[in-house]
């Protein structure tokens, strides 16, 4: 330990390393970085949490020694201004987390992220929903006991995602009849009707169910996870989304997996179900994702005469 070589590396080693500096008190830096190392940050799924650590750090670096109980609304959408409109979104998201921890946490008194709109977003026709036809001649073709049924009938009834989709299985249906489980994307839950009496706004879609069920009982195998491989391993995200897109691609149908899950929200709203409602079933935490399926459905009530109140099941 005394070898004046072996001291001389260490003294070289110590000046080289990293400097480790911490946030002044008080600082929306020193705020952020208590939340980054929160469980309400860490629950969240890895793809997301980099979004938002990405976004918190671009926030504290441009902080400085600024003081959290300082932070107004203008201070967040001076931020955002110069941000094109998805990434403005995504920064907000962050502000939002932030602010709502600091909040909680007594960081800050009142948070001032609830006050700022986001940047509208031009609007691109991203996944169309599939309509009543298509879903008619996919069910047609793909006959009860094949691959590409069970994901359609598990996708369109659930309204996942393909993240969530390829890990719900029997253990996440409840005592209570509710499937639940919990968001890749979000974190947080999700909850569908399983063996439950239907909700009222949903008692036209029991075939959906039963046909979702008899596609289940068709399958050859039984595993841990309901699309799970003829393996038994868990199917890929990537998979699933080409066992359907694929299957429709076949059948001349331009639609994908997420197509499914507007499809299930384009229902319920048309059903008569809230957005709050819409939003526990198909798990979106935003409600202004859903409220446009709302305001669909009811553009099309308020020119439908009185003898199509009762729509036919399907």
């Amino acid at each position: 330990m005394d070898d004046p070589a072996f001291l001389a590396a260490y003294a070289s080693a110590l000046a080289s390393a990293p400097k480790i500096t911490r946030a002044k008190p008080g600082t929306i830096a020193m705020l952020i970085e208590a939340f980054l190392g929160g469980r309400d940050y860490l629950s969240r799924s890895e793809s997301y949490r980099r979004t938002i650590r990405r976004h918190a750090e671009a926030i504290k670096a441009q902080a400085d020694d600024a003081l959290a109980r300082d932070l107004r609304e203008q201070d967040i959408e001076a931020d955002l201004s110069p941000l094109c409109p998805n990434a403005a979104a995504d920064r907000l998201k962050a502000w939002r987390m932030i602010c709502r921890w600091g909040k909680t946490n007594g960081y800050l008194a009142r948070d001032p992220s609830l006050a700022v709109k986001r940047k509208p977003i031009p609007k691109t026709i991203g996944h169309p929903a599939w309509t009543d036809a298509e879903i008619d001649r996919f069910r047609a073709h793909w006959a009860l006991g094949s691959v590409q049924r069970l994901c359609f009938e598990l996708v369109f009834w659930t309204g996942a995602r393909i993240s969530d989709a390829v890990k719900i299985g029997p253990g996440m249906a409840g005592r209570d009849g509710v499937l639940q489980f919990t968001q890749k994307k979000t974190g947080e839950p999700a909850f569908v009707p399983w063996t439950c009496p239907l909700p009222a706004y949903a008692v036209r879609m029991e075939d959906d169910r039963k046909l979702l069920f008899a596609a289940l009982e068709a399958r050859a195998e039984r595993h841990m996870t309901f699309l799970a491989t003829a393996y038994g391993t868990t199917r890929s995200e990537k998979a699933l989304g080409h066992v359907i897109s694929n299957a429709a691609s076949k059948l001349g149908i331009a639609k994908s997996a997420h197509g499914l899950r507007k499809s299930r929200a384009k229902l319920l709203a048309e059903a008569g179900a809230t957005v709050h409602q819409i939003a526990a079933w198909t798990g979106h935490i935003t409600l202004e994702e859903v409220e446009h399926y709302t305001r669909e459905a009811s553009r099309r009530a308020a020119v439908r005469g009185e003898q199509m109140k009762k729509p036919v099941n399907r």
